[in-house]
């Protein structure tokens, strides 16, 4: 049997009614799906379980030593999306990647193998339009191809929007970008593990990172730090928050696991409730996942701003 997630769906997943620039949005999108049989789910359990049970020096972690793979990952995806001009070769490769997703806690076999990022589109869409619709300049820290920041472009067509990254590959894409769809992206390179000093936000600044800051494990506080010095309007992170899941369910349990055994972000959540105990943050809204691949639950959302009291 064939379902399709629809507009009340999503307003029962988000805990809102959604804007007429969303249910619009929603309508552009293959969203149909059909349940696992049992034999399935199992298949899929199993799949999981064998991976996690892999040798720790099988599984490829996260992490500082990774940065040659993603500049080949990104240049593949810059040389194919100069060579035929589609947006759909800007769409990292990872996505589609298995033939089951996640969906409200549970995993379902879409009948689109683009689901999963038909999914991540409008989850971006309801947190741009919820905080970057008033924001002059918009930074993605991590922001791969530079394909987000067309989404932000939709809801916020007046804003400067920054692409930036560790691989020199990722700001080749965004220059294609601004030549093909005569966009004006700013770029720069910028780097977690070693922060650039003298990098600084403009006035009136909207930031968010996605699935960006797993690459980091434990060592993003240095990052929090200088986006507190540079004193945004608004920032968010729609990343792979272990704290968000639930160990009661056998796939956020699993995915929990799968974030330890590839060294994804540790203590996140907790870390942000400590800076708001000393009064340094106000955190204004967060979301579990309810969406995800195969393995994970990857986007949970927390949103925060500084505290000038």
């Amino acid at each position: 049997m064939i379902n399709n997630i629809n507009k009340e769906d999503f307003e029962r997943c988000f805990g809102e009614e959604l804007t007429s620039f969303l249910k619009e949005k929603i309508k552009n999108f293959d969203l149909s799906y059909r349940e696992l049989s049992k034999q399935e789910s199992n298949d899929v359990v199993l799949k999981i379980l064998s991976y996690l049970y892999k040798d720790t020096d099988a599984i490829i972690q996260a992490g500082q030593h990774r940065l040659d793979d993603w500049e080949s990952g990104w240049q593949e995806n810059a040389e194919e999306f100069l060579k035929y001009k589609e947006f759909n070769f800007l769409i990292p490769k990872y996505f589609g990647k298995y033939p089951y997703i996640r969906w409200n806690k549970e995993i379902i076999k879409p009948c689109n193998k683009n689901m999963e990022y038909n999914l991540v589109s409008i989850l971006q869409y309801w947190i741009f339009e919820k905080f970057l619709k008033d924001c002059s300049n918009i930074y993605e820290f991590g922001c791969g191809t530079g394909h987000n920041l067309l989404r932000v472009k939709e809801v916020n067509p007046e804003a400067q929007a920054f692409g930036l990254d560790w691989s020199s590959s990722s700001q080749q894409s965004i220059a294609n970008i601004n030549k093909v769809f005569n966009t004006n992206f700013k770029y720069d390179k910028f780097d977690f593990f070693n922060l650039n000093s003298e990098f600084y936000l403009e006035k009136n600044s909207g930031v968010y990172t996605f699935a960006a800051l797993e690459q980091v494990g434990d060592k993003y506080k240095s990052f929090i730090d200088f986006l507190l010095k540079n004193n945004p309007k608004i920032c968010f992170h729609i990343e792979p928050i272990g704290e968000y899941l639930d160990d009661e369910n056998l796939y956020d349990f699993l995915s929990k696991k799968y974030f330890e055994k590839r060294n994804y972000l540790a203590n996140f959540k907790n870390y942000m409730y400590n800076l708001q105990e000393q009064k340094k943050i106000n955190i204004i809204f967060e979301k579990e996942s309810f969406i995800g691949s195969m393995f994970i639950n990857g986007y949970s959302i927390i949103a925060w701003e500084k505290n000038y009291a």
